[in-house]
C-alpha cells in the first residue's frame, strides 16, 4: 500500500473511532427506566396525595367526621307540619356512633375546661322555628344512652328561653360550629338546605350577615340568626340577647 492510500485509510479510521461510528451501542446502565414509566408513576403518585387530602379533610369519607354514614343517615330532610311537628325534634339516634365521627367528647359541666352560651333563631319561610330542649343530651331526653354532646341545649328548668346553645369541652382551645350543632340535632344544614327547606340559608351574627356561615366557629354571647326563605315581615337580624345571669 502506497504511503498516500495508508495516510487516507489512517484518516476514515479515526473519524469513525472518534465519532462513535462503527461501534456497538453500550447497553443501559441498570437496566433503565422510560421517561414515560417516570411519568405515569409521578401522576399516580400525586393522584394519591390528593385523594388522601380531600379525604382527610372531609373526615375521612365514611369512616368519621361530618360525611360519616351514623352522621348523615340521622339527618333529617323533612319539611315540618306547624301543627304536628313545628320543630325537628332531637335526634337521639345513633347519637354516640355521631358524636365520635364527629370528635365532640363528652364533658361533665364541672369539668369543662371551656363552657360558654349562643343564642340561636331560626326562621323558616317565614314563620319562627323552636330550637328543641335537650339537643346532644340523650338522657336528659329520656333515653338510655349516655351519650353527651360538647354542643347541646337544655330544658326550661335550665334555660327560661329556648335557643340558647351549651359549648362545653375539656379542650381548652374547642369552639363549637353551627354545622356540628345541627349535626348533633339531627337535621340537615347546608349552604342551601335547612332541614327540607333549600331556599338558601343566610346567617347574621350579632347583626352582620356572616361569610362564613355554617361553619363559623362560635364565640361567646354570639347572636345567630338563620333565615331560609323569604323572612319575616319586618325583619331584622338579632344584635342582642340577654342571656340569664351567670350564663
Amino acid at each position: 500500500m502506497s504511503k498516500s492510500k495508508k495516510q487516507v485509510t489512517n484518516e476514515k479510521r479515526a473519524r469513525r473511532l472518534g465519532s462513535g461510528e462503527g461501534i456497538a451501542p453500550a447497553r443501559p446502565k441498570g437496566g433503565g427506566i422510560p421517561a414515560w414509566a417516570w411519568l405515569v408513576s409521578g401522576s399516580v403518585l400525586i393522584a394519591a396525595v390528593v385523594i388522601a387530602v380531600v379525604l382527610i379533610t372531609r373526615g375521612g369519607g365514611n369512616s368519621g367526621g361530618q360525611n360519616a354514614a351514623c352522621v348523615q343517615q340521622r339527618l333529617s330532610t323533612q319539611k315540618l307540619d306547624p301543627a304536628s311537628e313545628p320543630t325537628w325534634p332531637a335526634n337521639y339516634d345513633n347519637l354516640q356512633c355521631a358524636l365520635t365521627a364527629l370528635g365532640l367528647k363528652p364533658s361533665a359541666e364541672t369539668q369543662s375546661a371551656v363552657h360558654y352560651h349562643v343564642h340561636l333563631t331560626i326562621y323558616v319561610d317565614g314563620k319562627k322555628i323552636v330550637v328543641p330542649d335537650n339537643i346532644g343530651l340523650a338522657a336528659a331526653g329520656g333515653m338510655s344512652s349516655t351519650a353527651t354532646s360538647e354542643i347541646h341545649t337544655h330544658d326550661r328548668n335550665t334555660d327560661p328561653v329556648p335557643g340558647i346553645l351549651h359549648i362545653e369541652s375539656p379542650n381548652p382551645g374547642f369552639q363549637g360550629t353551627l354545622l356540628e350543632f345541627f349535626d348533633v340535632w339531627g337535621v340537615q344544614a347546608t349552604p342551601q338546605c335547612l332541614g327540607g327547606y333549600c331556599d338558601r340559608v343566610k346567617i347574621w351574627i350579632n347583626g352582620k350577615p356572616d361569610a362564613d356561615g355554617l361553619n363559623t366557629k362560635l364565640v361567646k354571647h354570639d347572636v345567630v340568626t338563620m333565615v331560609v326563605g323569604q323572612p319575616p315581615a319586618g325583619f331584622t337580624p338579632d344584635k342582642s340577647f340577654a342571656f340569664p345571669n351567670g350564663e
